[in-house]
């Protein structure tokens, strides 16, 4: 997680996002790293996080996810404002 490759950061999220559910101590642990790359000067980056969060499905990081959306609700990008408002949609009708 720690990579500045944005290839190998996408490899790891998308990891992350299928493995969440059989492995939640893993994606827990990952969540300071969610949260740190929230910091990120990359808005896809930024979004990729948010994108990734949001997609963990494991109740005990929920709050945490509607932070980072309000967050990320405020950021400079549009980009990642989209991505927020998009996931505030689903993850509201799916909770």
């Amino acid at each position: 997680m720690a990579s500045q490759s944005l290839e190998v950061k996408k490899l790891v999220y998308l990891y992350l996002l299928h493995y969440a559910e059989k492995r939640p101590n893993e994606a827990l642990l990952s969540i300071n790293y969610f949260q740190k790359d929230l910091g990120d000067p990359n808005p896809l980056v930024r979004a990729w996080a948010l994108r990734t969060m949001a997609g963990i499905r494991l109740h005990v990081i929920a709050p945490l996810v509607l932070v980072a959306m309000g967050k990320c609700a405020r950021d400079p990008s549009v980009y990642v404002r989209k991505c927020a408002a998009v996931l505030f949609q689903k993850y509201m009708i799916c909770a």
